[in-house]
């Protein structure tokens, strides 16, 4: 509680400090990252995560950068495990994240998993040394500030789910901002089943996702949900071939959904971004900022010459 009551005191501040009224220009003269909440958050995860038995164990997380297309894929890479994540993972996993908050000249992100399946959820060997309450604490302030950095890149972000995403794992997908699974793909909310409950976040933006009705359902049934049944959910967004390399197809599919401007397209999803995580005044102060920075610049003077707004 005493956390909890730091977190809305330093919140209550900020919110003062940023009285549209009095600096009416000051919320978004930096990238939407929402940079104070992850400083406050960074800064107990950091002071909670010492000790050797947390980031450690098996595994690894890969990123492959394209510069070409702007397209990154990070890979979650655990051999025999289903892609379960280790401590030393999610240090990788905060690396390549921090990497990718200074990739400037990215468009999209796609989130995978080697071997099959997508992520089984932190693994079993890390979940035994830490289960106590303090280790509980230790894992979920890290993992929540990770994920909301990952969901708050100004990138196209994609989760491509082979296999099964289940408890954790599901949750990982969350932070993305579009799901697509392969035909045989499975993914399920079940931490009920093990005594417990989302601990990275997972279940306020399942929410956002799919709408409070569905997700209490997702969350309390502790189901897990073909590729068919969570696209009827809207968890899905998308299914694929599965006839080749989901991941080629993944990077179609965002070529054909995403085909403009890479730079026009990070700052509409940095407006998505203030919309999401913002209150709707701030928000609309965030649009109109980013609205200033984009108007007049050659992108848009070449395009009013070009007439492309009455082109199909």
């Amino acid at each position: 509680m005493n956390e909890v009551n730091a977190v809305l005191g330093q919140w209550s501040w900020w919110y003062r400090t940023h009285n549209l009224k009095s600096q009416p220009q000051i919320m978004f003269r930096k990238p939407i990252t929402m940079t104070w909440r992850r400083s406050v958050f960074s800064a107990r995860s950091r002071s909670l995560s010492g000790g050797s038995e947390f980031f450690s164990g098996s595994g690894r997380v890969t990123m492959q950068q394209d510069e070409f297309s702007g397209i990154a894929v990070v890979t979650l890479d655990n051999p025999g495990k289903k892609n379960a994540l280790s401590g030393s993972m999610m240090a990788e996993f905060e690396k390549i994240t921090q990497r990718l908050e200074q990739w400037s000249s990215g468009k999209a992100v796609i989130l995978s998993g080697h071997g099959g399946d997508f992520c089984t959820g932190v693994d079993l060997d890390l979940v035994r040394n830490i289960l106590h309450s303090e280790g509980g604490q230790k894992m979920s302030l890290h993992l929540h500030d990770l994920m909301t950095r990952f969901a708050n890149l100004p990138l196209i972000s994609v989760a491509v789910i082979p296999g099964i995403a289940v408890g954790g794992g599901a949750e990982l997908t969350t932070a993305c901002d579009f799901r697509l699974m392969t035909p045989g793909a499975k993914i399920g909310f079940v931490q009920i089943k093990m005594g417990v409950v989302t601990g990275f976040g997972g279940g306020t933006r399942l929410t956002r996702i799919i709408g409070r009705s569905q997700a209490l359902r997702m969350l309390c049934s502790g189901k897990v949900y073909r590729a068919e049944e969570s696209k009827d959910m809207g968890l899905a967004d998308d299914i694929l071939s599965g006839k080749g390399d989901s991941i080629e197809d993944a990077k179609d599919w965002i070529k054909d959904n995403f085909p403009h401007n890479t730079e026009m397209t990070r700052q509409m999803k940095k407006i998505i971004i203030g919309a999401s995580e913002l209150d709707s005044r701030c928000s609309l102060q965030n649009e109109r900022d980013i609205f200033v920075s984009t108007w007049g610049q050659s992108l848009h003077v070449d395009a009013v010459n070009s007439n492309i707004k009455h082109r199909e």
